[in-house]
C-alpha cells in the first residue's frame, strides 16, 4: 500500500532536529537500511495509520486508499509532521519544540476532520452511502 509521504520528505523535515541523531543508531555517520526501517519507515507507517483512522471516521468518510493514491499534499504534509515526531521521540527521546508543535497541529487538524466534519483540501469525499449512516426518517423524506 502506498504511504502518504516518503522517507526523503521526513529526512528533510528532520534536518533541523539532526537527522543523524534521530536515525543513526550506531553513530557511524550514515543511516543504514535497517536504521531507516526501524526509525523512519515505522514512523511513516504509524502516521499513515493515524491519518487513515481519522479520515475514515468522518461522516461521510474519505477513502484512505484514494487519498494515499492521490497524492494529496495536505495528507502528505500531515504525515511528514507525524512521522518526524514519531522518529524524533523513538526510544523516549525528547524532540525539538518545532517538531512537537507540528505534530500537535497535525493531530488537531485530523481530529477536526473526524469530529467537526472539516474537509481535506483537494480530496473527494466518498459518494457511496451506507444505510447505517442515515436515520429512518431520512429515507422516508426522500422523494417528497
Amino acid at each position: 500500500m502506498a504511504e502518504y509521504c516518503t522517507a526523503a520528505q521526513v529526512e528533510k523535515r528532520l534536518k533541523s532536529a539532526g537527522y543523524l541523531n534521530v536515525a543513526d543508531d550506531d553513530d557511524d555517520g550514515t543511516v543504514s537500511t535497517g536504521e531507516l526501517a526501524s526509525n523512519i519507515t515505522t514512523g511513516i507507517e504509524w502516521a499513515g495509520g493515524k491519518i487513515d483512522y481519522y479520515v475514515s471516521n468522518r461522516a461521510p468518510a474519505y477513502v484512505p486508499a484514494t487519498l494515499r493514491a492521490g497524492p494529496n499534499s495536505w495528507c502528505s504534509q500531515r504525515a511528514v509532521d507525524l512521522a518526524a515526531w514519531h522518529a524524533a521521540t523513538n526510544g523516549g527521546r525528547d524532540c525539538p519544540e518545532s517538531i512537537q508543535t507540528a505534530k500537535d497541529e497535525a493531530m488537531d487538524e485530523l481530529k477536526e476532520i473526524a469530529n467537526d466534519g472539516n474537509t481535506i483540501p483537494g480530496a473527494n469525499i466518498s459518494t457511496s452511502y451506507n444505510l447505517s449512516d442515515h436515520t429512518p426518517f431520512e429515507f422516508l423524506s426522500i422523494g417528497r
